[in-house]
């Protein structure tokens, strides 16, 4: 796929019209076109034009009014994605004359980039086609961010046989090697010398050694950092609590939010953002072996706390545990933001397209909440009940990694988390299923643009 968002026109043309604007041309588009796809929100029509013996394509998409564009788009932009995937052409498309709020024109554009995404690098013949489109936003930053997103969705989809803790170091380096970025590999031994006991122990039996790359940008000499947390497992096999048959084919794929991470900081570099950014990347597998930690091991995290082991998929909840202390002893840190697919429980509580979120500053949250309310995201709060610890004690240990109890699972991995955050602002997102998004036809391949967009104008 090859979008661009620029003036220049190509022959097949998308029309993009409000119906109180085509009542002169209404005779010609019913005489001349069949329906595509038609309801009482929107038609979809396509007209062929012979033109020297070629037959070009044009497809006017009619709007019943601009509410009702905002109110359907995601439906408007999923019918759009189907039929230039079919028509495999190179169409233009001008969005100026439709003078929508900039928010809903990026949008559109944004999702319209999302639903014609596709993964061919294993596949002979590759998909091609082209859109070209006239926007009245700002074309540089908006084509370097859709790039930027499918070169992370390219690696997230990679699979572990060639994306391994080894190939990402070298990709990392290669792709930040002139940019104005500063990176710290820590790996094997080096773990251990900095007290990441976890990290060595846990991951030590593997091939590919475990390491923390830490990624730091700084246009501001003497200002404070906001840190980006996220988890990068190239493959997850959940470790003696093994993942069954049906679910451990794509686990290559539990490392999507450290590929979210890398597109988030890289835009913003490249964009040159006006303030100071620290990313954390912890890359690793989970694998069984002879080496492999075990339920009831008790292990000591960096900040001095002992957790008994529970379950052993519950590691990365003890990753970022480790991370959150690292921060915050060795940067000076205002606030810091983790993202991960941390608890089934979010998805058996809210499912495909809400994600849960956990705090400890009220004014950083409401920050958050206008933001995500701006660009139509789907979140819930939910409360850090302190009752709730209760389900991590143990006699054994100063805390265990996972409750045996499935009640309050999301809270109480939560709850685990805030154990590791001494004064910091802090905000906890656990994306589990609207990051996938499996059978959505906006989000396909897997990896969806979910809270990519409202970190992009959370940073703005």
């Amino acid at each position: 796929m090859n979008l661009k968002i620029s003036k220049s026109e190509l022959k097949n043309k998308i029309f993009i019209k409000i119906w109180n604007d085509v009542n002169t041309t209404k005779k010609h588009i019913i005489k001349k076109m069949f329906s595509i796809k038609t309801n009482s929100k929107f038609k979809i029509f396509e007209e062929s034009v012979i033109q020297n013996w070629k037959i070009d394509t044009n497809l006017f998409v009619i709007i019943k009014d601009y509410k009702n564009f905002e109110r359907n788009l995601e439906e408007i932009v999923i019918e759009l994605s189907k039929i230039i995937k079919k028509l495999k052409s190179k169409f233009s498309m001008s969005l100026k004359h439709l003078k929508l709020p900039d928010y809903l024109e990026e949008s559109f554009v944004e999702l319209l980039a999302q639903s014609l995404y596709s993964f061919n690098k294993y596949v002979k013949k590759e998909k091609k086609y082209m859109l070209n489109i006239n926007s009245n936003l700002n074309s540089e930053i908006l084509t370097k961010k859709i790039n930027t997103l499918y070169w992370a969705r390219d690696l997230m989809n990679m699979p572990s046989n060639d994306l391994n803790p080894d190939s990402y170091e070298e990709i990392i380096k290669k792709t930040f090697r002139w940019l104005p970025v500063k990176i710290k590999v820590i790996k094997w031994e080096e773990l251990f010398n900095i007290w990441a006991w976890w990290i060595y122990s846990v991951w030590k039996w593997s091939d590919h050694v475990p390491r923390m790359i830490i990624l730091s940008y700084k246009p501001k000499k003497n200002e404070k950092y906001s840190a980006i947390i996220w988890k990068w497992v190239t493959f997850d096999s959940w470790g003696y609590n093994i993942k069954p048959t049906w679910h451990i084919e794509d686990m290559n794929l539990d490392m999507w939010w450290s590929a979210v991470a890398l597109w988030i900081f890289k835009f913003l570099v490249e964009t040159n953002y006006s303030w100071n950014l620290v990313c954390w990347i912890w890359i690793v597998e989970n694998l069984v072996s002879s080496k492999s930690y075990t339920p009831t091991d008790i292990v000591k995290m960096y900040n001095g706390k002992t957790v008994k082991i529970t379950n052993t998929d519950a590691e990365w909840r003890l990753v970022l545990a480790d991370t959150l202390s690292y921060v915050e002893k060795n940067f000076d840190i205002w606030q810091i933001f983790d993202f991960a697919t941390l608890t089934w429980a979010a998805i058996v509580a809210l499912w495909h397209d809400i994600i849960a979120i956990m705090w400890n500053n009220e004014k950083l949250l409401n920050k958050i909440e206008k933001r995500w309310s701006i660009i139509k995201e789907r979140a819930y709060k939910l409360p850090l009940h302190n009752k709730y610890k209760k389900l991590l004690k143990t006699s054994f240990a100063d805390i265990t990694n996972c409750s045996k109890s499935i009640q309050a699972w999301t809270i109480v991995a939560g709850l685990f988390l805030s154990e590791f955050v001494k004064s910091s602002k802090w905000v906890h997102f656990d994306i589990a299923w609207p990051c996938i998004l499996e059978n959505n036809e906006l989000y396909w391949s897997w990896w969806s643009w979910i809270w990519i967009r409202l970190w992009i104008k959370l940073f703005s």
